[in-house]
């Protein structure tokens, strides 16, 4: 937290976006559950997501700590109404709580999107979309005991970018609604976003020390909406969930991949205090230190394409290095990966990331990282 405030801690803190399950089970040696168990368990009473989000949760929990992070995540898609049971279109089709179509892979472990139920405005009348108060927070609920204090909790949220484009079926449908049917793309922005505040409210309320807004703005080529389209229907939300944050006194993250640069300071203008992960391919993290890092923290950027997935120790080591060499002086940097620790990473380079991490980022008492 030193570091989220822009202080120079002892050391630069390490730690790892929505670690993978499947590196819990290769630490702990205990399996993670998949929305396929929903299936297998569909008489037994009390078998929810719920179930399944909170067993993960503890898994991945309890490898952060043993891997040595110095804060524990939550996400807030990993938080469903109170006995909730997704509905299946197939045996690995299912629709979620918000409308959005999900297909599960079984042989690689993963679930993906893949289209969306809201294809007119008549269907975002059909919709359903829960109550806030509905959402089962148990899982924030049992990382806060968890991290007794020791911990930070961060809380990965999302506002007004990922959910409605997936609930329409796509970004390209979104982007044409802005320009053929605003007052229904602005609709279903707005009724995304007044759920996300009011589960956003809830989750301060249990306890959290940092929020992510965690929404993908770019690719790697630039903005995936014009900053004209960002400015007008998507920044005021963002702004405004910032605005909540630090009415509580709850400093805010921004997550985006991509290429941020032609919108880079229309985010710090919205109120963030950090921004992660600065994706090394396509931005320079020594750069944005130099041009923003005395305005907000830095947290990133190992690279989880190419190191993490594939390298050798040897290339990790040095990639950890780099993001200290370029980031960590004077404080407001934490390290991290370039995204998220997926399940394609090795989980092996995770912990040679924290080990050179420790090693290499020790702080001298002017600010400076002693160079071993």
């Amino acid at each position: 937290m030193r570091a989220v405030h822009m202080e120079v801690p002892d050391m630069v803190p390490v730690d790892g976006t929505n670690l993978d399950p499947i590196h819990a089970k290769r630490i702990l040696g205990e399996s993670p559950m998949s929305i396929l168990h929903i299936q297998s368990q569909a008489d037994r009473p009390g078998f929810d997501m719920n179930y399944v989000a909170k067993h993960n949760q503890r898994l991945v929990n309890e490898a952060c700590i043993k891997l040595g992070f110095d804060a524990l995540m939550v996400n807030d898609w990993n938080m469903y109404p109170q006995d909730y049971r997704p509905k299946f279109i197939d045996n690995h089709t299912f629709i979620d709580h918000l409308g959005r179509v999900f297909k599960v892979k079984p042989d690689v472990k993963t679930t993906y999107w893949i289209d969306g139920v809201v294809k007119s405005p008549e269907d975002l009348d059909r919709l359903n979309i829960p109550d806030p108060e509905e959402i089962s927070l148990d899982i924030l609920e049992d990382t806060v005991a968890m991290a007794g204090g020791e911990y930070p909790v961060c809380c990965w949220c999302h506002s007004v970018v990922t959910g409605p484009f997936e609930m329409r079926g796509g970004i390209d449908k979104l982007v044409l609604d802005l320009y053929r049917r605003p007052d229904f793309a602005r609709r279903l922005i707005d009724s995304v976003f007044k759920f996300q505040l009011g589960l956003l409210r809830r989750i301060i309320d249990v306890g959290v020390d940092l929020i992510v807004e965690g929404d993908d703005l770019a690719d790697s080529k630039g903005p995936m909406f014009s900053p004209k389209l960002l400015r007008e229907y998507f920044f005021p939300y963002i702004k405004r969930m910032v605005e909540e944050c630090k009415s509580h006194n709850i400093p805010v993250m921004k997550h985006s991949d991509g290429n941020l640069y032609p919108i880079l300071e229309d985010l710090i203008s919205l109120g963030i205090d950090g921004l992660h992960p600065i994706e090394p391919s396509v931005m320079d993290l020594a750069k944005v230190k130099v041009t923003y890092g005395d305005r907000i923290f830095l947290r990133g950027n190992v690279d989880c394409a190419y190191i993490l997935p594939y390298g050798s120790e040897k290339q990790v080591r040095c990639d950890v290095r780099r993001c200290v060499d370029a980031a960590a002086e004077n404080g407001g940097f934490i390290l991290s990966d370039s995204n998220s620790l997926h399940s394609n990473v090795k989980t092996e380079n995770i912990v040679v990331m924290v080990d050179e991490a420790r090693r290499y980022g020790k702080y001298t008492t002017c600010g400076r990282i002693v160079k071993n």
